[in-house]
């Protein structure tokens, strides 16, 4: 999930939709259900985070504005083929990001996955980025006395950067009163306290008169890859076909 991989797009002839992965995740996470989605007739844009999906050393370098910008460059690629209407999917920190989208113009509507708004521990996100590092190499087959070694010289991670990601996540908050487009909120129901406190604050908060809310009963944080996850992609395409907006396949789109 997190190596070699390739910003993914598919062309169909209805409406885009654009797919916003976790933090240390990458677009191979979004594929399944880019795929799901893409066979239902939908255009499906999942790109990379800058440093995500390459090595740890990459990754330390990334900042949390090279991310949103990724983000940014995403909407933007489906905008300059022609789309006008559409939809954002994001997955933990995708979530947040695509509620920052959701100002800009042409955002059709939002479906969040596990998406935090209040404060996580500056542990827990280290951990994050400690798990990605260890399973990057691992699957570069270093061996494991390599891997702590590594980790030995490049742990802990200096605290500023992930300050910075969670004052990221805590800033968003202000977004929320201005969200008016549909919405739908999905977590799992194994998933941390900080994020059922964090859907509770996102389904109160925004004035959107169009939400929709479901409990994953067997899943935890990664909604696309845990247990759940037809009934998931199923739920999202029903939510996707019951706001039909008119955004064909323009013929004037790139390939």
């Amino acid at each position: 999930m997190i190596t070699k991989s390739k910003d993914l797009y598919l062309e169909g002839p209805g409406p885009a939709i654009l797919l916003l992965h976790s933090f240390t995740g990458s677009a191979n996470e979004m594929r399944g259900l880019a795929r799901f989605l893409h066979a239902a007739g939908y255009t499906c844009y999942a790109p990379n985070y800058a440093g995500h999906g390459e090595s740890p050393e990459r990754l330390f370098e990334t900042t949390i504005e090279d991310v949103w910008q990724s983000a940014q460059v995403g909407l933007s690629f489906l905008q300059d083929r022609g789309y006008n209407d559409i939809f954002l999917i994001g997955q933990s920190l995708g979530g947040v990001m695509a509620l920052r989208l959701a100002e800009q113009s042409g955002c059709a509507g939002l479906i969040l996955l596990s998406t935090p708004i209040l404060e996580r521990t500056i542990a827990g996100l280290e951990h994050r980025v400690l798990r990605y590092t260890e399973r990057y190499f691992q699957f570069d087959d270093r061996s494991p006395e390599w891997i702590v070694d590594f980790v030995d010289r490049h742990f802990p991670r200096p605290e500023k950067d992930l300050r910075a990601l969670q004052q990221f996540i805590l800033d968003t908050g202000v977004v929320l009163p201005k969200v008016t487009q549909p919405i739908a909120l999905f977590l799992g129901a194994l998933d941390d306290a900080v994020y059922h406190a964090s859907l509770e604050r996102i389904e109160t908060t925004v004035p959107s008169q169009d939400q929709k809310k479901v409990l994953l009963p067997n899943s935890k944080h990664l909604l696309t890859l845990d247990r759940d996850k037809q009934r998931l992609f199923e739920e999202i395409l029903i939510f996707l076909k019951t706001h039909p907006v008119e955004s064909l396949k323009p013929s004037s789109a790139v390939q």
